[in-house]
C-alpha cells in the first residue's frame, strides 16, 4: 500500500509530503510443504549430465521478483527428485493466491557460472491442487524458443506433493484457537 507523510514545519505550516512505498508481508502463519521432480531436463554439460536446482521467485506488486526459496542441488542426473521444503506462505505470494511463482531451472557448475535450463511460471492456487496434470510444468528457455522453430521445451518439472501447515502459536493456544 502508499501512505503519506506529511510534515509539518514552523508554525504548522505544510512544508511538503513524502510517498512512502512499502509493501506489508501478510502475517498468516500458514508454511507450505512442497517436492518437485524433474524429467528429460536439458544436459548443459559436455560431459555427463546436468546437477540442476531450482530457484523460486515471488512476484511483487510492482512487478519484479524476489528470491524466496533455492532448493538443493542433484548432482548428475536429467531426471532429479529434489528433497520436500517448507517455505511460510508470507515468503511463497504474500498470501494472494493468485500471484505469480516463477521458477527457474538451473544447472549447477563449481564456479559459480550456473548455466539455464529454463523457466516456468504458477501460482500458490494451481499448486494448491496438489500432484495432477495441472501441475506439471514444461521448461522453456526463451532463448532456443526463438532461435528453434520445432522447439518444445527444456524438459518438465512436476510437483510431487502439496501440504498445507498451519502453525498455531502458545498465544492461539491459550486464547483457544
Amino acid at each position: 500500500g502508499v501512505f503519506c507523510v506529511v510534515h509539518r514545519g514552523i508554525q504548522g505550516k505544510k512544508c511538503g509530503t513524502i510517498i512512502v512505498k512499502a509493501e506489508e508481508l501478510n502475517n498468516c502463519r500458514e508454511s507450505v510443504m512442497m517436492q518437485f521432480c524433474g524429467t528429460k531436463l536439458d544436459k548443459k554439460d559436455f560431459f555427463g549430465k546436468s546437477d540442476p536446482f531450482l530457484i523460486f521467485y515471488r512476484s511483487n506488486e510492482d512487478g519484479t521478483f524476489t528470491i524466496c526459496h533455492k532448493t538443493e542441488v542433484v548432482k548428475n542426473t536429467l531426471n532429479p527428485v529434489w528433497q520436500a521444503f517448507k517455505i511460510p506462505m508470507r515468503a511463497l505470494c504474500n498470501g494472494d493466491y493468485d500471484r505469480t511463482i516463477k521458477v527457474d531451472v538451473y544447472d549447477w557448475d563449481r564456479d559459480g557460472s550456473h548455466d539455464f535450463i529454463g523457466e516456468f511460471s504458477t501460482s500458490y492456487k494451481e499448486l494448491s491442487m496438489g500432484q495432477s496434470q495441472f501441475n506439471v510444468y514444461e521448461v522453456v528457455n526463451p532463448k532456443k524458443k526463438e532461435k528453434k522453430k520445432n522447439y518444445k521445451n527444456s524438459g518438465t518439472v512436476t510437483l510431487l506433493s502439496f501440504l498445507l501447515d498451519i502453525e498455531v502459536t502458545f498465544l492461539d493456544y491459550i486464547k483457544g484457537g
